[in-house]
């Protein structure tokens, strides 16, 4: 993960120097999709979160002012839930969180990029769903077996630094380095009962994304 943080800042800072030309940011909308590479491999005494790359829809609404003023975001991700079970860990399957975030921060634009910083926090919707092969592990780890599975809504927090750059007045590039706080409540149901842990599902995220200008 270290060996791409450092390729990422480069190519902002290379970028941030270009010449001003016409921007993307004068339109009042703009959709694509970003890549999402996280990292959250937490040990801990409860679950175990590892990332799962996806990708996901990226947009923009009206123009990017300068100077400090809200911030909104979604940043929805996935997690691979590990849990120790019969002195083993395994995959119980992936957490879905999907925040809804607000906050506040500071934007910096010089001719066709803008760089701002910020922290979003705000409430997040959180669903599981189970490996195909979670219930005959479960199964041959503890003889008991495996019903359902769940993961509870969470409050989440994420500082991030976000940065856009206008390839030209339909197409813009946009890089994004955040760490997201987020621990949902994962219970899975079984024969005998419920057992419910916290997961350390926070990730540091690196995205990156293109966006066309609808109008």
């Amino acid at each position: 993960m270290k060996s791409l943080i450092v390729p990422a800042f480069a190519l902002v800072i290379a970028v941030a120097t270009a010449m001003p030309a016409a921007a993307q940011t004068e339109s009042r909308f703009a959709i694509g999709a970003d890549f999402l590479v996280g990292a959250s491999d937490h040990a801990s005494t409860e679950d175990r979160a590892r990332p799962v790359i996806s990708a996901e829809p990226l947009w923009r609404f009206g123009d990017l002012e300068p100077g400090w003023g809200p911030h909104f975001g979604l940043n929805w991700y996935e997690v691979a839930i590990e849990r120790p079970v019969g002195g083993t860990a395994i995959r119980l399957g992936e957490v879905h969180i999907r925040p809804i975030m607000g906050g506040y921060g500071y934007t910096w634009l010089r001719g066709r990029n803008a760089i701002s910083t910020g922290v979003l926090a705000g409430y997040a919707f959180s669903s599981m769903s189970l490996d195909d092969g979670l219930a005959a592990a479960y199964q041959a780890r503890t003889g008991v077996g495996v019903q359902d599975a769940d993961a509870s809504n969470t409050f989440v927090i994420r500082p991030e630094i976000d940065f856009w750059h206008d390839i030209n007045n339909r197409f813009g590039l946009n890089v994004n380095v955040g760490y997201m706080v987020a621990r949902p409540d994962v219970s899975i149901t079984t024969t005998t009962g419920i057992d419910k842990r916290t997961a350390r599902a926070d990730q540091f995220q690196f995205r990156i994304g293109l966006v066309y200008s609808i109008f």
